[in-house]
């Protein structure tokens, strides 16, 4: 596989703990108990992985791009 499959992959898996993170987060803030992260830490930690999903997808569209 070349790098730029990989950060592809990467992207993708970030993206889906991105959303993983996003739904904990919802079911943390409807609950009536205290979890460790709270509500603010579980969709802080969804948020910084989405921004660097979108930054490897920058990363190897800007690569694809100076190849051609």
């Amino acid at each position: 596989m070349s790098s730029a499959m990989w950060r592809t992959w990467v992207a993708r898996l970030f993206g889906l703990a991105c959303i993983a993170l996003g739904i904990i987060g919802l079911i943390a803030g409807f609950s009536d108990r205290v979890w460790k992260l709270g509500t603010v830490g579980w969709f802080t930690g969804g948020t910084l992985l989405g921004v660097v999903a979108i930054i490897l997808l920058l990363d190897e569209y800007a690569e694809s791009r100076r190849r051609v």
